[in-house]
């Protein structure tokens, strides 16, 4: 927030500041009590936001949800301290509040037009490089339980190889944490131009991906390596 500084009026820097200072006592108020609490319009408050690079308030109060499950201490790694239960109360807090943070801002819409395209499509494929690799083929496994066919590439040369064998009918899913992977970037945007539908998901929005995607999905899920078993 302290990077906007130079581009925000006085007022809208005073409730950047409180947001970022006071996480806790923001993440559940409404974009008309926050408007309230401060004294301004809620006009305002959408403007602080997209100023911010966010679409919308329940944008920014994930990303500030996101940033107090972060620094809370319930979401610290896990050290070699912690004991069993403490370690399973770690990854199931962080689990469950990800998830809902997650929900709140799932395009509903997006979500039915997607299940739409999976129910006719004759071909699913995910990409994802790294980690992120992992859990495109978790995924393909999902579908084969499902009995949808599903392939899954985290190889660069085979991601960009089956990119361009895709077309129109097809479905082509991308993971990125970051959202600004290049290969997984390139992969969609390779599936676009054959006509196949892209499907982004990524931990941040107004990313490379976002735009290489039809279809893109923010999740909220502290980036922490000891919770990479968790997701």
């Amino acid at each position: 927030i302290g990077n906007y500084s130079q581009v925000l009026t006085s007022g809208e820097y005073h409730i950047a500041e409180y947001l970022r200072k006071h996480p806790e006592e923001v993440i559940n108020h409404s974009i008309q009590s926050v408007a309230a609490n401060f004294g301004v319009s809620v006009a305002s408050v959408s403007r602080l936001a997209n100023t911010l690079g966010y679409r919308d308030w329940k944008d920014l109060r994930l990303s500030v949800a996101r940033y107090a499950s972060i620094t809370n201490p319930v979401f610290s790694d896990i050290s070699n301290d912690d004991s069993d239960e403490v370690v399973a109360g770690k990854i199931f807090d962080m689990t469950a509040t990800s998830l809902r943070d997650t929900f709140e801002q799932l395009d509903r819409k997006n979500l039915s037009r997607l299940v739409r395209a999976i129910t006719r499509a004759d071909r699913i494929v995910f990409f994802g490089s790294g980690g992120s690799g992992c859990i495109a083929r978790g995924e393909s496994l999902r579908f084969a339980n499902l009995k949808v066919a599903a392939e899954a590439y985290s190889e660069e040369f085979q991601m960009i190889l089956q990119a361009s064998r895709m077309k129109k009918g097809q479905i082509a899913f991308g993971y990125s944490n970051s959202g600004r992977s290049r290969t997984t970037v390139a992969v969609l945007e390779e599936a676009r131009r054959n006509k196949a539908l892209t499907v982004g998901f990524a931990n941040f929005r107004n990313t490379p991906l976002e735009e290489a995607s039809d279809i893109f999905f923010c999740t909220s899920f502290p980036t922490q390596n000891a919770f990479t078993a968790g997701l």
